[in-house]
C-alpha cells in the first residue's frame, strides 16, 4: 500500500516516484546541517495531509520548540499533535526516566504501535541504552510489517561495516549532501537505494530550505 506525501505546490511526491509504502524502512543519512530534520518533517507533513497517523521520536527538540520549528518551516502540526493524529516523543521524555530507554520500550508502546508511521530523528547512542545500530535495525525490520519506518542517522557516528549493514537492512536509503556555492548552501538528496516505486523517480533531487516554506525542490534538474 502506497502512502502519498503530496502537498499543494510541491513536486517532491512526483520526484520520489509517487510516495512511500507500508513495510518500508527509509534511512536518511546526513551530517550536521544537511537537512535530516527538515526532510523528515516534509515527509511527515505530506503523510499526515494524506491521512496517515504518525509517531515521531526526536532526539533534539522538546514539544514547544518542535511546534515552533514546524511553524517556521510552514508545516504546522500543533493541531495534529493535540488531536493524537501525531504522537510526539521528545528526548527529554525518554531521558527523564532513571535510565535511558531501549528501542524495545518504544516498539512495545501501544500508542506507537497504533500509528501507521514511525519516525526516529535521529537514532543515536545519546538517548538509547545498549545502543547497537544493527540490532536495532533488525528489530525495526520486523516492526515495519504493515507500517512505514523512517530513521535519520549521522553517518559520521557509525563505522563503515555498520553503514553497509544498515544499508542492507534498509528498504530505502536517502543520502543528504550539501556544499557552499557562491556563498549559498546547496542541498541535494540522493535516492541511493530506492526499489518498488510506483512511477518513474529522480535519483538526485536538489533542494533548498526557506523560512515559511520549508523544503523546496529546485527546478534546475528535471526528471
Amino acid at each position: 500500500m502506497f502512502l502519498s506525501i503530496s502537498i499543494p505546490g510541491d513536486e517532491l511526491d512526483r520526484r520520489m516516484g509517487g510516495g512511500l509504502y507500508l513495510g518500508q524502512i527509509v534511512t536518511i543519512l546526513g551530517g550536521n546541517g544537511e537537512g535530516k530534520t527538515v526532510v523528515s518533517l516534509r515527509l511527515v507533513y505530506g503523510l499526515i495531509k494524506n491521512g496517515a497517523t504518525i509517531a515521531y521520536v526526536s532526539s533534539q527538540l522538546p514539544v514547544r520548540e518542535f511546534v515552533s520549528e514546524c511553524d517556521s518551516l510552514g508545516y504546522p502540526l500543533f493541531n495534529e499533535i493535540l488531536s493524537g493524529i501525531m504522537h510526539y516523543i521528545p528526548a527529554v521524555f525518554i531521558l527523564r526516566k532513571s535510565r535511558k530507554a531501549s528501542l524495545d520500550d518504544l516498539l512495545n508502546n501501544d500508542t506507537i504501535k497504533d500509528k501507521k508511521v514511525l519516525v526516529i530523528d535521529s537514532m543515536n547512542r545519546n538517548i538509547f541504552r545498549d545502543f547497537d545500530a544493527i540490532n536495532y535495525y533488525m528489530k525495526l525490520r520486523k516492526f515495519s510489517e504493515g507500517r512505514l519506518v523512517i530513521v535519520t542517522m549521522n553517518p559520521e557516528e557509525l563505522g563503515q561495516d555498520e553503514l553497509m549493514k544498515i544499508s542492507e537492512l534498509s528498504t530505502t536509503v536517502i543520502q543528504l549532501r550539501s556544499k557552499e556555492l557562491a556563498g549559498e548552501r546547496k542541498h541535494s538528496m540522493e535516492l541511493s537505494k530506492y526499489p518498488m516505486v510506483s512511477k518513474n523517480f529522480q535519483q538526485n533531487i536538489p533542494f533548498r530550505i526557506e523560512p515559511g516554506r520549508g523544503f523546496i525542490v529546485e527546478i534546475t534538474s528535471v526528471s
